[in-house]
């Protein structure tokens, strides 16, 4: 196989996906919602940057929660209200993978380049925690107060 074509695969989601970096995978999993900015969509998809992050993001275990579990129901966020369901990603996808994107979320859209990186043992806790779509809407209920 070329090296070219190769590299492609990493990025395609390929069996070699798990090597495939946290920008690629929110391109192929969160972004048809939350955009490729993470700006999200209006009514939909909150956005994935802004103020409130910083309160959310104080619950380190909050971000791959919400991967891992979903979140369902009414949110509001400033005067907009979403009224769209994330379907958990813990069925489909790997510890790697969900802790590589939550990686890419924080770092990249929130801002917080130099945070620790999340890893594949910070995501297995989250998922061998109870929780559902529900339940994450109220943890982020609670920790924007």
């Amino acid at each position: 196989m070329k090296p070219h074509v190769f590299a492609g695969l990493l990025v395609a989601g390929s069996p070699f996906g798990a090597h495939a970096d946290g920008a690629a995978l929110y391109a192929q999993h969160c972004a048809a919602c939350h955009q490729a900015d993470g700006s999200g969509t209006v009514g939909l998809a909150p956005t994935l940057k802004g103020e409130h992050w910083a309160k959310l993001g104080a619950e380190r275990s909050y971000l791959p929660t919400v991967v891992v579990h979903g979140l369902s129901g009414s949110i509001k966020l400033g005067t907009q209200t979403f009224v769209g369901s994330m379907p958990p990603f813990g069925p489909q996808l790997d510890d790697d993978t969900i802790a590589q994107i939550a990686t890419h979320v924080r770092r990249s859209l929130h801002g917080a380049a130099d945070a620790p990186a999340y890893t594949p043992a910070d995501v297995k806790a989250v998922r061998e925690a109870p929780g559902g779509p529900p339940q994450t809407r109220q943890l982020r209920a609670r920790l924007l107060g």
